[in-house]
Parts: C-alpha cells; sequence; structure tokens
C-alpha cells in the first residue's frame, strides 16, 4: 500500500496531485523486500522531498 508512484514526480518527490505536498519513505508504494533493505531508498527520497520542499 501507499501512495503511487504514478502520482509522484520522482524528481522532487512531489505530488503531481496537491501542489506542495513532498512524500517520501514508507509512505510510497515501492513494492520491495522488507526488514531493512528499504532504508537507503527511506534516505533518498527524504532527502530529495526535503531539499525540495525547502526551495518551494
Amino acid at each position: 500500500g501507499g501512495v503511487s508512484i504514478k502520482e509522484i514526480d520522482p524528481r522532487t518527490m512531489e505530488s503531481k496531485l496537491v501542489r506542495g505536498l513532498f512524500f517520501a519513505g514508507e509512505v510510497i508504494d515501492i513494492d520491495a523486500v522488507t526488514g531493512g533493505y528499504n532504508l537507503q531508498a527511506a534516505f533518498s527520497t527524504g532527502w530529495v522531498a526535503g531539499e525540495c520542499a525547502a526551495q518551494d
């Protein structure tokens, strides 16, 4: 479950539907192995979302 990647701009992690709404980490619907393996995805999407939200 989570927010569909089709609804997120991957360059900014911003919602394509609601301007100023950013997503990161486990809230995104990514099909992957669980158990700590998604930490890099969480860190990377969090960094991108934070940087872009600060510029917004």
